[in-house]
């Protein structure tokens, strides 16, 4: 055997042992559930009785159980198509420790039914209203440290930013690099996360 060959078989015997190590393990996921949205509403103090919810996709986390917490209620507007329903709304939510799991949708209704049930319909409005109008619904502080998560599709990129503004979930605001050297307009995710593209 030449030594060419005897080098190139050294070296793909050191190579391919350490290559399976290498390969990341695969995480446990944990779907979410329409029960466990409906206990985060009831912790908003939101009548959960007679309330339908769909999640719009599969949602999974990475903890077992996680807490989430409800981050926007907002009125959704029906397709023509779509079977009348009394009240109809999406519901903005995310885990409470934000690497278990990314923000989600999820859609709450309650279809016409007896006069008793009409008290959740009110409390997802009363909710939805407050949600909006409430000086504490900011979801971040004009100064509050956080990250900046940046993707263009095939990349991702994490800065630490500053925020300039106070704004809500889903708001658009200036948040600025450690240095100030750098301004960006970012989306609000979550009291530590912006997103934008670039």
């Amino acid at each position: 055997m030449s030594s060419g060959r005897i080098a190139a078989v050294l070296v793909a015997g050191m190579i391919l042992p350490g290559w399976g190590s290498s390969q990341p393990m695969p995480r446990d996921r944990y779907e979410i559930t329409a029960q466990q949205i409906v206990q985060a509403l009831a912790g908003r103090g939101i009548q959960t009785g007679g309330l339908q919810v769909t999640l719009l996709a599969r949602v999974v986390s990475s903890e077992p159980g996680p807490e989430l917490e409800v981050l926007t209620i907002e009125p959704r507007k029906l397709l023509k198509s779509e079977a009348p329903v009394e009240a109809s709304y999406m519901v903005k939510l995310g885990c409470q420790t934000e690497s278990a799991c990314l923000p989600f949708y999820a859609v709450v209704s309650q279809r016409e039914a007896t006069a008793g049930s009409l008290i959740g319909s009110t409390s997802l409005v009363s909710a939805s209203r407050s949600a909006k109008l409430k000086p504490d619904a900011m979801t971040i502080h004009a100064g509050a440290h956080a990250v900046l998560l940046m993707d263009d599709g095939n990349a991702q990129i994490e800065v630490a930013v500053v925020s300039l503004e106070s704004g809500a979930a889903g708001n658009k605001i200036h948040v600025t690099s450690l240095d100030h050297k750098q301004v960006y307009l970012a989306k609000v995710v979550s009291a530590t996360l912006l997103t934008r593209s670039f």
